[in-house]
């Protein structure tokens, strides 16, 4: 399966899976794009929005931390 921009929940748990200890608070959307660019299954040469950065970090966080 091949992933694009618009697939930000396969995207942020396949992060999550990948980076499991990455520090979320403050990253930079470079080091957001650069991590989602590098995964695998990754095939979107288009430039993200500010959207869809946000709906990737927000799922991330969501599945990184979740509430106890």
């Amino acid at each position: 399966m091949s992933l694009r921009w618009k697939d930000y929940v396969e995207i942020a748990d396949e992060l999550n899976e990948l980076y499991p200890d990455k520090a979320l608070t403050d990253m930079p959307d470079e080091e957001l794009i650069s991590l989602v660019r590098a995964l695998p299954d990754f095939e979107d040469e288009s430039e993200p929005d500010e959207t869809v950065l946000g709906a990737i970090w927000n799922r991330w966080v969501y599945v990184g931390y979740p509430e106890d």
